[in-house]
Order: C-alpha cells, then structure tokens, then sequence
C-alpha cells in the first residue's frame, strides 16, 4: 500500500490518478497512520515553507525521518524533492528535513518559473534503479539543488540541476513522472517497485 503524504501542494489528484492506472492500492494520509504502508509518497507543487509548516503542523516531521532512517520506501516529486534537502532560497527562514546536506536555489532559468519539458538524463550512479531510460520530463518549478552527492539524474534547461535523487530507499524527482506521459508512467512505476 502506498501512503500519499497529503502536503496540501498542488498535484494530489494528477498523483492519485497516475497511482490508479498503474493499479497501485494507495490512501492519502493527513496525519502520520502508517499501519499497513509500504511506501510514503510525498508529492508537492507550492513553496518550500508551506509544505514544511503543513508537515510540522500534522506531526509528519519525525515519523518521515524515522520512515528513511528505517531504510524504508520514501518518495518525493518535485516540492517533495526540495524539502529533502536543509534550506531553501525560496524561504531562507525555513528548515527542510534535511535528509540531503545542501541547499535549493533559484536558478537562472531561460523563463521562470519553468513550466514545460526538459530532457532527464540518469547519471552512472542511477544503476540501481531499474532500467530507467532517459527521457523527457515535465517540470513546474522556479527552484532546484545545483548539486547533490545524492544526484541519480540531471537536466539541463539554462543551467544543469539535479532532477533526481538517491539516499538509501529515499528516492525523489525534481520533475513530475505523473504529468510526464508514458515515459513518466514508467519512471512512476519502476520507481515506486522498489
């Protein structure tokens, strides 16, 4: 079962619909009720101190890191990426999880925020994922992490950044797999198989 962490971000139904085609039995959790989950999904699509004040405010902080310090299946998509790392430029006051050491910046994008696709290419460390290919993603956002020791896949549109990442079983996409086609679905599902 996969526990959607409901951030109050943008992108829930777009989430739950890419979870039903694929088949996957999945409930969207307010609060931390992890009975039965295998997974944790955090999806996002706002700002960086939103989503952490949604998440303190419904006592989801320490049960996320227990859930990575477990090892266990965790999945972030794009704000859900960002909030994985310290800090933030998008509001310097606020404190991410910090599972990732490092920092999110706004980047000099062509056209900010950038809305639209932009090509993923997985790097060497990706390999233990399973049999991802490269592709062309959808992407909202205004900021991202330059760099990462975590980098699993970059993407280049202006600047290069990191579009995913890898901490154990902590797995997150800057990108949006479900708004990103067939290519996404799979990304989705090979990502969530683990």
């Amino acid at each position: 079962m996969i526990g959607i962490v409901d951030t109050r971000a943008g992108n829930l139904t777009s989430v739950r619909a890419a979870l039903n085609r694929l088949g996957v039995d999945h409930v969207t959790l307010e609060a931390p009720r992890l009975e039965g989950i295998h997974t944790l999904l955090v999806p996002g699509q706002g700002r960086f101190a939103a989503v952490m004040e949604t998440l303190d405010a419904r006592g989801w902080r320490e049960p996320l890191l227990e859930w990575h310090a477990e090892d266990r299946p965790l999945l972030g998509i794009c704000v859900g990426q960002q909030i994985l790392f310290e800090t933030s430029d998008e509001d310097p006051g606020a404190r991410g999880l910090g599972i990732l050491p490092g920092h999110v910046e706004k980047l000099a994008f062509p056209k900010s925020p950038m809305v639209g696709w932009a090509p993923v290419a997985w790097t060497p460390e990706a390999s233990g994922e399973r049999d991802l290919a490269s592709g062309d993603a959808y992407f909202v956002n205004s900021y991202a992490a330059r760099e990462s020791d975590a980098a699993i896949a970059t993407t280049t549109y202006g600047e290069t950044f990191v579009s995913a990442v890898r901490k154990g079983n902590t797995v997150a996409v800057q990108f949006h797999p479900e708004k990103s086609g067939t290519w996404g679905q799979a990304v989705l599902g090979q990502l969530l198989a683990r």
